[in-house]
């Protein structure tokens, strides 16, 4: 790190240096101050940035107690191989020869759409990493990308591309003028909001209500971010037929703008028949909300100077999050609260990325597979990973910041049978997870203490922050140095291919010059990073990267955004010009399964369904190993009293819990915080035979995913997201002498990883 970047700070010890970051865990990027003993290159302390021009002092503990995760003893430092006689470390220049092999091996035999590659949420928090990856992938001449993005958000990125021209043109709610603002489907408090930034939330969406307004939740499960406003039970994916009611309930109050309707948008008629069958009182049959509250709810958003409707994850990963996300954007839009004050804005990034993407035929919606599946902004869907190993159709898999063995659907095992099939296993990582484990090779990345940066979903996603600002963080360790930023493997192993990055061997040789001499003097010259970081920076109108580091340290705010900068501009990027509020893929998807869905509904009614629950100490299975953060040895199985008697268990008695896919055992809490009908499992654990990871193996909880089903039936195909919400299960108290585990299907029997 760079001396301009340093500060002393009166909190910090004697032999200690205080240098400023920000957190990259989640999307909110907080600022952090972290004390470092520069002598031994090793953190002493990390506090929230007081100074930091949003986050202003908040910042959760994922990035206070992250210290834990970067001094590690169990980090993998060096590239690692399996042999037949165990794990071996080899060298950079070994490891990388070899993969390069096999994968030329298999691209002459297979062609190259046998060559995967799976990325996880810590990929994307990764300014460079996605532009290296993406070109080698481009270079080889394969599609095969998946990642986490279909079992939580690709819905989303599906409707930008359909209404707005763009996959990532994401409009984001103006929490700080709204007066009135609904959440459907996400705990903004516990998991930092979803594609867009919100440090404070629970500050903010407080001040909501002190200035008059009124702030919704609407969750299965009454979540911590309801404390600062009201909450609404609703049976777990059935939100499509509260926002079709919703829409018809504006529509019928007259509370369209018809003359922005008319003047920037297509399709409104279409819209209106379409969710003209879907009265208040046909909603409140399935999802647990009275056409009262329903009706009160519409004339409240008609009635506030300007309004939002937010969607995430717990609403994303139902059987119709594509639909559901339409449907919200729609109402956004015809209330005449898109591209308003107080309603959702258009946010803008350093450059415009999202005009940029669509030069990209990778980053646009095409069906290419053989499945007649979609990619959706350069993703295939992760769901069908292991059919797709399962036929032979994908051979070598590099596997990056993800787990995808637990983060997936993964009924019976199954996508643990796909990996040992593969020819060729690769995992990315900090640490040797369960992937790792399986894998021919572990590669050691930096953590993002180690490297320099900007906060990537301030540039991807295009600024989409309710206050636009912009930071640069210079490293805050020096990396080990058997260590390697991604951006680096990938240009070497393009080296040892010997294909071209970019299609264009200018800037292709010169990144792998940069890369050949990057643990030189030169290399810091040559530093990549840096040159590109610059260049984001300067091509925003910002100073370079030392100027940031040195006059604004904690960030610096851009212009407020007012909206009104959207609507009949060219940065709609539909081929008419317009917002497109009934795109034919996603109507004739409605009219084809909502009815049927909602007959489904009725049928099951009283049947039980399953949830997930984020947890403010995990963040997927990223912190699974972090001493500091997990001291739970299983998570649980959250009930309501209801539910709790009906089977007759309390806190602590294991439950079972059965779907067509699977089964699983678990501890129980009871808690009238659930509906009635539903339990939740925060997901992402299971780490019973987590081999190199010695705390998450003594804390190993239960894998949910295993309730999940994979496959072409399990499949939204509109977005090629997984159905991983509101399944369908049996819950019974379990039987006498049962312990808590996942069955799993190559074993026939439970796999012991709590004692009962």
């Amino acid at each position: 790190m760079s001396n301009d970047q340093s500060r002393s700070s009166a909190g910090a010890p004697a032999d200690a240096t205080t240098r400023y970051t920000f957190c990259r865990i989640c999307e909110a990027t907080c600022g952090l101050e972290v004390d470092v003993d520069v002598a031994v290159n090793r953190i002493v302390e990390i506090r929230p940035d007081a100074e930091h021009v949003v986050s202003r002092g908040y910042a959760c503990v994922k990035g206070t107690r992250y210290a834990s995760v970067q001094h590690s003893t169990d980090r993998v430092l060096h590239p690692q191989k399996r042999t037949a006689s165990g794990w071996r470390p080899v060298s950079w220049d070994d490891a990388l020869r070899d993969i390069a092999r096999v994968i030329r091996e298999q691209v002459a035999r297979r062609g190259p759409q046998a060559i995967g590659h799976f990325v996880g949420s810590a990929g994307g928090a990764n300014v460079l990493a996605p532009l290296f990856r993406g070109a080698l992938w481009a270079a080889l001449g394969s599609k095969r990308m998946y990642g986490t993005g279909t079992c939580d958000t690709m819905n989303k990125f599906r409707v930008n591309e359909e209404m707005y021209g763009s996959p990532m043109r994401l409009a984001h709610p103006d929490v700080d003028r709204t007066q009135f603002l609904m959440i459907l489907g996400a705990n903004p408090v516990i998991s930092g909001n979803t594609l867009y930034h919100l440090p404070r939330s629970r500050e903010r969406f407080k001040a909501i209500a002190a200035r008059g307004g009124r702030v919704v939740f609407g969750n299965p499960r009454r979540v911590e971010s309801a404390s600062s406003g009201e909450h609404l039970f609703i049976r777990p994916d059935t939100d499509l037929f509260f926002l079709a009611a919703f829409c018809r309930e504006l529509i019928a109050l007259g509370a369209v703008d018809r003359e922005r309707v008319e003047r920037f948008m297509s399709g409104f008629d279409v819209l209106a028949r379409v969710v003209e069958p879907w009265t208040p009182e046909r909603q409140a049959a399935v999802t647990g909300i009275s056409a009262a509250t329903l009706r009160d709810l519409a004339r409240s958003h008609a009635a506030a100077d300007g309004a939002a409707l937010s969607m995430a994850t717990g609403v994303n990963q139902g059987r119709s999050g594509t639909a559901c996300f339409w449907l919200l954007e729609a109402i956004n839009a015809i209330s005449g609260n898109l591209d308003r004050p107080g309603g959702t804005l258009m946010g803008r990034g350093l450059f415009d990325m999202a005009k940029e993407v669509t030069k990209s035929p990778m980053m646009m919606t095409a069906h290419d597979r053989e499945d007649g599946l979609p990619t959706v902004s350069g993703q295939q869907p992760a769901g069908m990973l292991a059919d797709d190993i399962l036929s032979g159709r994908v051979t070598v898999l590099v596997v990056e910041a993800s787990n995808p063995l637990l983060a997936c659907g993964n009924p019976g095992g199954r996508l643990e049978q796909a990996l040992r099939k593969l020819e060729l296993l690769v995992s990315i990582d900090l640490f040797q997870n369960e992937v790792g484990d399986l894998a021919h090779y572990v590669l050691p990345a930096t953590t993002w203490m180690e490297r320099p940066e900007v906060p990537y979903a301030l540039q991807s996603f295009a600024g989409c922050n309710p206050t636009p600002y912009m930071i640069y963080a210079d490293r805050v360790l020096e990396p080990p140095p058997g260590v390697r930023h991604e951006w680096w493997m990938y240009t070497r192993l393009a080296d040892e291919l010997g294909v071209t990055l970019f299609e264009n061997r200018l800037a292709s040789g010169a990144a792998k010059v940069a890369a050949r001499v990057s643990t030189s003097p030169l290399g810091r010259v040559l530093d990549v990073q840096n040159v590109l970081i610059d260049g984001m920076l300067r091509k925003g109108g910002l100073p370079g990267r030392k100027k940031m580091a040195r006059e604004h340290p904690h960030g610096i705010l851009l212009p407020e955004h007012h909206g009104g900068d959207f609507l009949g501009t060219d940065r709609v990027l539909t081929a008419d010009g317009r917002v497109a509020l009934a795109p034919p893929a996603i109507v004739a998807r409605f009219e084809e399964t909502a009815d049927a869905f909602y007959a489904d509904e009725l049928a099951n009614r009283d049947r039980v369904k399953l949830i997930g629950k984020r947890e403010l100490k995990r963040m997927n299975t990223s912190s699974a190993n972090c001493a500091a953060l997990v001291d739970e040895t299983t998570n649980f199985a959250y009930l309501s009293p209801d539910d709790a008697a009906r089977i007759g268990v309390r806190d602590d008695d294991l439950v079972e819990v059965s779907s067509a896919y699977g089964r699983v055992r678990i501890p129980a809490r009871v808690t009238d915080e659930m509906m009635p009908r539903t339990i939740a499992i925060p997901q992402c654990w299971g780490h019973a035979r987590a081999e190199a990871l010695p705390h998450a193996r003594r804390h190993p909880g239960v894998n949910s995913n295993y309730l999940a089903g994979d496959g072409p039936g399990t499949i939204e195909p509109l977005s090629g997201m997984s159905h991983l919400s509101g399944i369908l299960v049996e819950l019974r108290r379990a039987p006498p002498g049962a312990v808590a585990g996942e069955e799993r299907g190559e074993m026939g029997a439970f796999e012991r990883t709590v004692a009962a």
